[in-house]
C-alpha cells in the first residue's frame, strides 16, 4: 500500500498530529523531571496527575464521542479539542508549584478528550475496511516523527542551554511554535465527513461482542501497565544523565514511528488481534529491561516501548473501525478511552504509591508479567476480536 493512495484528509490529519506532537514531546519528556527536581513532587504525586489526566481524557473522549454522533459532523469539536491543547500546553512556562502543572496537564488532557473520537472517525470514515490497519499505521507514524522531531528539539536546546529551570521553561514556550502550525493544517487543509446521525438511543447491545472482548483486553493490560512518565524518572534512577533522558525518549518515538505501519500492514495480513497479542509481549519484555536498573536496561526498554506504542492503541482503534456501525464508531471509540483511562488511573496511582514505599522495580515486574500473561491469553482467545 502506497502513500499516495490515501486520501486529502488523512494525509492532513497525519500531517496535524506531527506537528501536534512536536509541540507535546517537547514538553512531556521534560515534565516528570522538572516536577521533581523543581517542583519537588514526589512520585505518588506524579502518578496521581498523570493518573487524573489521562482519566479526564477518557472521560471527555466519552462525551465528545457521544455528541459527535448526534451532531452528525466531526470537524467543528477535532478543531476545539486540537485548539485547547496546543494553547493550554505552552502555560507550563508560568508553572511555580505542582498542582499548576496538575492543572495544565489535565487541562491538556481533557482537550485530547474533545478531539480525539471525532478525530478517529473522521480518519474511520475515510477509510476501507481491508486497509484500516495501514492508515491508523499511518496515522501513528506521523504521530511519531512529530514525537521524534520535539523530543529531539527539546534535546538540542537541553544540551546547549544547560540543564537550569530557565531552559525547562523557555522550551515550554517554544513549543507553541509547532502546535500553531497543527492548527493551520487543521483548519485549512481538513475537510468534514457529514453522516446521517443516529436517531436510536445508545444501548450496549447496539455495539458487537468482539469490541467488548478488545475493550476487556485493554482495560486489563492497563491496569497493570504504566506510561512513559514512570519510564522516564526510572530513567534517571538507573543511571542515565539528565541532558541524555529526552534522547533515549527520542529512541521510543524512533521505533514508534518506525514500526507503526509495518505493525498495521502485517494486521491487515496476519490479524489484528494476533498484532496486539504480540505488542502486549513486547511491552513486558520493556518493562523487564527497565528494571535491571542499568543504563543499557533504559536503552533497551525505550527501544522496545517504542514497538509496543506503535501498535497498542492503533491496532485498537482499527479493530473499533472494522466492528462498530458507522453512526457509532465515536461513541465506541468513547467508550474504548472510557474504559482504558478508568484502569489507567488506577495503574498510575498505584505505580506511585508502589513505587514510594517499595521502590522502583516493583512496579515494573507487576507490568512485565502481567503483560507476558496478558499476551498468551489473548493470542489464545484472538477469535473473539473478529480480525484474528
Amino acid at each position: 500500500m502506497k502513500l499516495l493512495s490515501l486520501n486529502r484528509n488523512i494525509i492532513a490529519l497525519g500531517a496535524n498530529s506531527f506537528f501536534t506532537d512536536f509541540s507535546t514531546e517537547m514538553i512531556l519528556p521534560l515534565l516528570p523531571i522538572f516536577l521533581e527536581r523543581f517542583l519537588h513532587a514526589s512520585k505518588s504525586e506524579i502518578g496521581l496527575i498523570e493518573g487524573l489526566a489521562e482519566f479526564g481524557v477518557a472521560m471527555l473522549i466519552a462525551l465528545s464521542g457521544f455528541y459527535s454522533d448526534r451532531l452528525g459532523r466531526r470537524k467543528g469539536l477535532t478543531v476545539f479539542g486540537y485548539g485547547m491543547s496546543n494553547i493550554i500546553k505552552p502555560l507550563a512556562f508560568f508553572a511555580q508549584s505542582s498542582s499548576m502543572i496538575a492543572t495544565i496537564r489535565i487541562g491538556d488532557r481533557l482537550a485530547k478528550g474533545v478531539r480525539v473520537a471525532p478525530r478517529d472517525a473522521l480518519i474511520s470514515a475515510s477509510t476501507p475496511k481491508e486497509i484500516s490497519g495501514f492508515v491508523f499505521g499511518f496515522h501513528k507514524m506521523m504521530d511519531g516523527a512529530g514525537a521524534l522531531a520535539g523530543s529531539l528539539t527539546a534535546f538540542a536546546l537541553l544540551y546547549l542551554w544547560g540543564e537550569s529551570e530557565g531552559t525547562f521553561r523557555s522550551i515550554f514556550a517554544i513549543s507553541l511554535i509547532p502546535g500553531l502550525i497543527s492548527m493551520g493544517i487543521l483548519i485549512f487543509l481538513v475537510t468534514d465527513a457529514p453522516f446521517t446521525p443516529a436517531v436510536r438511543r445508545f444501548h450496549p447491545e447496539s455495539l458487537p461482542g468482539e469490541f467488548y472482548w478488545l475493550v476487556g483486553f485493554q482495560s486489563l493490560f492497563s491496569l497493570f501497565a504504566m506510561n512513559y512518565s514512570f519510564m522516564l524518572l526510572k530513567a534517571e534512577s538507573n543511571g542515565l544523565a539528565l541532558a541524555m533522558i529526552p534522547l533515549s525518549y527520542a529512541l521510543y518515538n524512533l521505533t514508534q514511528s518506525t514500526f507503526a505501519i509495518p505493525i498495521g500492514k502485517m494486521a491487515d495480513r496476519f490479524g489484528k488481534a494476533t498484532l496486539l497479542s504480540i505488542v502486549y509481549l513486547a511491552f513486558g519484555l520493556g518493562a523487564l529491561a527497565m528494571a535491571s536498573g542499568t543504563v543499557a536496561g533504559v536503552w533497551l526498554g525505550f527501544g522496545i516501548y517504542g514497538f509496543f506504542a506503535g501498535g497498542f492503541n492503533a491496532l485498537a482503534k482499527a479493530i473499533i473501525s472494522d466492528t462498530a456501525p458507522n453512526e457509532l464508531k465515536a461513541t465506541a471509540y468513547g467508550v474504548y478511552y472510557t474504559a482504558v483511562g478508568i484502569t489507567t488511573l488506577i495503574s498510575l496511582t498505584a505505580a506511585g504509591w508502589l513505587w514510594d514505599h517499595y521502590g522502583s522495580i516493583y512496579p515494573f515486574m507487576i507490568a512485565a508479567v502481567s503483560a507476558i500473561f496478558l499476551a498468551i491469553a489473548l493470542f489464545m482467545m484472538r477469535r473473539h476480536l473478529l480480525c484474528h
